[in-house]
């Protein structure tokens, strides 16, 4: 009897030392998982940051990531539309009776007078695709502003379509998403606005330090004479007049440039709009969704491209005049080409900006060219539904979506997408090889020959 007690009492020890050794792992256990998930909250608040107010009333929306874009044109004579620093669509509205509208049509009618001092200038001077140059430059500036003019009247309403699709979409899932798109708008048109001034400052020294006409007193003075010869071939030179010229240069100049900026971020803005829309598709479209969820999908997709025929009415034209200008001054930039260059500040100047034309150009295709190329991404998902739960509603849209083309177009004549690459491409090696047999190697003005 005492032997089987004594038995019972060392398995009951036994048992004992295992559970303290149980309870001591398992406290190390947990005290591990602890820490684990301690460092895991650490590295988690190291990639946030404190909210601001600004923070919470940016919503992501597309006018107000547009808006200090269009502030900057606004301070160059376009979209002269009131409310742009408001965070609500609401507030957007467009008055003629505004300081804004009054610069809009100042600059209209400048760049109507400069056509017309140019038209006269080529009248007097051999007809020649260099002499035309200047003219249509200041027509395609001329028709753009114009047409600026009038979506700045449409864009209140146009906004507004906008926010609704917007609202009608999946929401964020964080702030980097929130503020992606307004990151990317900002990142490529100030960007594109830094290098367009920088190629303005080497077309300014270029022809400062190396463009001097004898018959002028200094340099400055020489300058302000070329940028303004079709004035002055009218009225005698002086000082103002040459620095209005000088003025309407630049104004023209970034006129030019925002006809493409504007042209991409409109672009990027849609795109943008598809890319939400596919996110929220990517991970449920492997899964048997009942057909209420696609739906959902294919009304919203249908709201989205309802969106994209009004943006094509506001800005067809609009496109058309910066594809037709890229085409007609990359043509004549590789003319310019063959000819041989004064000094080498006038061929870093003309090779910084015969490439930074090309390349501009080409990034309003491939932005632009991304709206139908995000228009298709819902198709291939659509494939990846399970047989079991392909249903009506999954058929309707992929027949909606392999039959409608969805692009944005130059004014009807034309649809952007990623195959128009090619056909740019092959009309500019026609047109060069027609060019090349009348090109002559020569300067497009004389400072002798002008009245003095």
């Amino acid at each position: 009897m005492l032997t089987q007690r004594a038995g019972v009492g060392r398995i009951e020890r036994q048992r004992r030392v295992l559970m303290k050794h149980k309870l001591l792992l398992l406290h190390g256990s947990g005290s591990q998982w602890l820490q684990q998930l301690q460092q895991q909250n650490a590295r988690w608040r190291a990639t946030q940051r404190r909210g601001t107010r600004r923070n919470f009333q940016h919503d992501g929306s597309f006018q107000q990531a547009v808006a200090p874009v269009l502030l900057v044109a606004q301070c160059f004579c376009l979209m002269p539309v009131q409310g742009l620093s408001a965070y609500s669509v609401r507030k957007l509205h467009f008055t003629w009776r505004s300081w804004r509208t009054c610069w809009s049509l100042a600059f209209i009618v400048s760049s109507l007078l400069d056509t017309v001092f140019n038209i006269n200038l080529m009248a007097h001077n051999a007809l020649d695709v260099r002499n035309v140059e200047p003219i249509v430059f200041d027509v395609s500036i001329l028709m753009g502003s114009y047409l600026f003019l009038q979506l700045a009247r449409q864009w209140p309403t146009l906004m507004q379509h906008w926010a609704r699709v917007e609202q009608q979409l999946p929401s964020f899932e964080s702030w980097r998403q929130q503020q992606r798109l307004a990151r990317r708008i900002r990142r490529v048109a100030f960007g594109l606005f830094g290098i367009s001034l920088m190629e303005h400052l080497l077309s300014i020294i270029s022809a400062v330090y190396y463009d001097y006409c004898p018959a002028r007193r200094d340099p400055i003075e020489s300058y302000f004479y070329k940028s303004g010869v079709h004035f002055f071939h009218v009225f005698p030179y002086s000082n103002w007049l040459g620095w209005l010229a000088k003025v309407q240069n630049v104004l023209l100049t970034f006129a030019w440039s925002y006809l493409d900026i504007f042209v991409m971020i409109m672009g990027i803005g849609i795109s943008e709009l598809f890319s939400r829309l596919t996110l929220h598709l990517q991970p449920l479209a492997s899964r048997s969704m009942p057909e209420i969820f696609w739906t959902y999908a294919r009304t919203r997709y249908r709201a989205i491209v309802e969106l994209i025929l009004d943006v094509d009415d506001a800005i067809s034209g609009i496109m058309l005049i910066s594809f037709g200008s890229n085409l007609y001054f990359v043509c004549l930039q590789v003319l310019k080409s063959i000819n041989k260059m004064p000094s080498a500040v006038h061929a870093v100047y003309f090779y910084f900006s015969i490439c930074f034309l090309i390349g501009r150009s080409v990034a309003v295709l491939l932005y632009v060219s991304a709206v139908h190329d995000h228009s298709r991404a819902p198709l291939r998902l659509l494939r990846e539904v399970p047989r079991q739960s392909y249903q009506e509603e999954q058929c309707r849209f992929a027949s909606e979506l392999v039959s409608d083309e969805i692009a944005l177009t130059g004014l009807k004549f034309f649809s952007i997408t990623r195959k128009l690459f090619l056909s740019v491409a092959g009309s500019i090696v026609t047109y060069e090889l027609v060019l090349i047999q009348f090109h002559e190697d020569k300067k497009t003005w004389d400072c002798h020959r002008q009245p003095t």
